[in-house]
Formats: structure tokens, sequence, C-alpha cells
């Protein structure tokens, strides 16, 4: 093996490595993780308190703060699930490729802040989520 072959297959090594090390999460409520020792919020977020409960435009209660609590930690067990800072203490994370904070605001479970009104305003037009 030629030297540059050889280099080339150990960067490709280190590279697989470093794409499969999974951070260290823990999931705080519906906007807010943990996320390698470090607080964060989900970017794009802004999620009911944990034990926030929501009513419909019918009179029914869901717990809205618990089901976005739920959905943020389903989405950070994805092995996938990788997080960079995208402004000091707001973390730009995705599961399969797939940008959170924008999946949540799409779902109606958090309102948006920073980059997705124009989803928040989709999703209560759809009257989903927060917007039932």
């Amino acid at each position: 093996m030629n030297r540059n072959a050889l280099l080339i297959a150990i960067l490709a090594t280190c590279a697989m490595a470093t794409a499969g090390a999974a951070a260290e999460v823990t999931v705080i409520d519906g906007d807010t993780i943990v996320y390698d020792g470090r607080q964060a919020e989900i970017w794009g977020t802004i999620a009911p308190s944990r034990t926030e409960i929501c009513t419909t435009s019918t009179n029914e209660k869901w717990p809205c703060g618990e089901r976005a609590y739920e959905q943020l930690s389903e989405l950070a067990r994805d092995e996938t699930f990788r997080c960079e800072e995208k402004e000091e203490r707001f973390l730009l994370c995705r599961a399969g490729g797939l940008d959170v904070g924008l999946l949540m605001v799409k779902e109606g479970l958090v309102r948006a802040r920073q980059d997705y009104h124009d989803v928040e305003a989709r999703a209560r037009e759809a009257k989903v989520g927060l917007w039932q």
C-alpha cells in the first residue's frame, strides 16, 4: 500500500470513529437538554413546561408539556442524534439528518423561536398540537 492510500485509509477510519461516537444526552423538558455535560436549548423552539396542561378548542385537556418532553426524548434516543452549537446556549440538533427543532415546531409540540415562525404558522393553520 502506498503512502497516500495508507493516509486515506487512516483518515477514513478516524472519520468513521468520530461519526459513530454518540454524545451523552439527557432531556430536561421539551426544549432543553444536557448534551455532553452542557445544558442548552434546542434551536428554534420554546416548549411548554413539562407539567403544563393545554386545552384544545373543544375544551379537551392534554399534557402538552409532557408530550413535548416525550417526543424530544424519543428523538434523542435515535442513534444518529447529534448537535452542534448554533449560538451560545443553543444547539442545532439532528436525528436521522432532520432538524429536531423544526420537527417539533411542525408537529405543534413547541412554539417557534428564531427561524421557524413560518413552520409554526402552518402548524397553526393545520390545527395540530398546541394549536388544536
